[in-house]
């Protein structure tokens, strides 16, 4: 009964991003195992410190005609504190995007705060954060000297806001919601064009099935959009002994990938994965492949607030 709950309320969800009305941040297949990004009320739910990088490589192998360093390509590293008191977690992230002549550097700061329930716990989140935008503009230009298309090199400044609720229930399921770009920062580059970062919608939800000894099923699914357009990746993944993990995923209009991954050390304190990406749609204007390296390194003991638990050989305080 509890495991037939779990997958209507799963099923619930991803009928909700069907009907959803696309992002224009990037994405990482991993996204389930360091959620902070999307989700700042996220930071704290697992009551565990850890460092994370995420590295993509985007349609690996493209080159414009014009831009022989085409392809895009996407790092993040986050660094989540726990944390006991009136706030639940701390979070950090800098984030790294590059696409064709653009590159797009966030750094972000998020804070948490939650609420513990008989079912379960809800948090909210706020992500002050600032996003620097480069360009090395190198058009092709019919008419030359058009005041709309930025011309050399320069950097901008802006600062943004985000936003987001969690819930994490009692029966090993969760659903968050998130706002991002709330300040909808905008570009121009010297030029009368802009380049505004619409503000976005993010839903996202998955639960934990036991479906044999040693062996748990996970499917998730996360919604992103603009309400201009839309977009998902649907995942599910069976992990073995809490240690080898192996999935599949789709995301809409793009690609089928293949996750994999194994943990290290005791009490599985580092992870390691990689996503393969094969594109379904519009390959003609793009290469079929993309990969993804993640990693996270637990940092047992560190909280901030409490105390970090003394072992000795006879009791645990």
């Amino acid at each position: 009964m509890k495991a037939s709950l779990k997958v209507y309320s799963f099923l619930a969800l991803l009928i909700a991003a069907h009907s959803g009305v696309a992002q224009n941040d990037y994405f990482f297949n991993h996204y389930m195992f360091n959620p902070s990004y999307y989700n700042a009320a996220w930071i704290g739910t697992d009551n565990q410190a850890f460092v994370a990088m995420h590295h993509r490589t985007q349609w690996a192998g493209y080159d414009a005609s014009f831009d022989p360093q085409g392809a895009p390509s996407s790092q993040l590293l986050s660094f989540v504190v726990p944390m006991e008191g009136k706030l639940s977690g701390l979070g950090l992230s800098l984030s790294n995007d590059k696409t064709g002549p653009l590159n797009a550097v966030q750094a972000r700061f998020a804070v948490s705060a939650r609420k513990e329930f008989s079912f379960g716990h809800l948090a909210i989140g706020l992500s002050p954060a600032l996003n620097i935008a480069s360009l090395n503009a190198n058009y092709r230009t019919v008419d030359q000297g058009d005041d709309a298309i930025p011309a050399g090199s320069e950097s901008q400044f802006r600062p943004n806001l985000h936003a987001s609720l969690f819930f994490q229930s009692k029966r090993d399921y969760f659903i968050g919601a998130g706002v991002e770009n709330i300040l909808e920062p905008s570009f121009d580059f010297g030029a009368k064009a802009t380049n505004k970062t619409l503000m976005s919608y993010t839903l996202m939800g998955g639960t934990t099935i036991g479906v044999a000894r040693e062996l748990t099923f996970s499917p998730s699914v996360l919604l992103r959009s603009d309400l201009n357009a839309y977009t998902f990746d649907v995942s599910a993944l069976l992990t073995y002994q809490e240690k080898m993990w192996g999935g599949l995923a789709f995301r809409r209009a793009e690609s089928i990938s293949v996750l994999l991954g194994y943990s290290f050390l005791e009490n599985n304190k580092l992870r390691a994965g990689y996503s393969f990406d094969y594109v379904v749609k519009d390959q003609d204007a793009k290469q079929p492949t993309s990969h993804e390296v993640f990693i996270r390194y637990n940092l047992p003991g560190l909280i901030f607030g409490g105390r970090k638990a003394v072992k000795t050989p006879r009791f645990t305080f």
